[in-house]
């Protein structure tokens, strides 16, 4: 039986063309550990306070959300989320900090925070 290839992210190439705005985002509120919304649709990057942006999503996705910002914090790291509102999609990334190295952030793991039809958008 053939094995099929994984599934590529598709908002991936996304998040690295427009990755110098991101982070420069990021670096322009980094004292205040931001969450940053990169909405697919309209092209817009925005810096949110990350307690306000968390207490918003929906109960089933706010606790993974919240441990995982918890943990990047912790770890000096990026958490962006990106909005598709064409597709009803908020997926949360989390990207560690490599400074040492001068890369900036480096991509370290995704979850899929997808919201089904009946959840209201933040």
């Amino acid at each position: 039986m053939k094995k099929s290839a994984p599934k590529s992210d598709p908002y991936l190439r996304k998040l690295h063309k427009h990755w110098n705005a991101i982070t420069g985002m990021y670096l322009a509120y980094e004292d205040r550990r931001p969450i940053i919304e990169f909405d697919v649709v309209s092209g817009q990057i925005r810096a949110y306070p990350a307690e306000d942006y968390l207490e918003d999503l929906t109960d089933r996705t706010r606790d993974l959300a919240k441990k995982q910002y918890r943990k990047a914090v912790a770890e000096g790291a990026l958490m962006v989320f990106v909005r598709d509102k064409a597709k009803r999609v908020l997926r949360s990334y989390v990207f560690a900090a490599a400074w040492e190295n001068g890369a900036g952030f480096t991509f370290q793991t995704n979850v899929d925070l997808t919201r089904s039809t009946q959840a209201t958008s933040v």
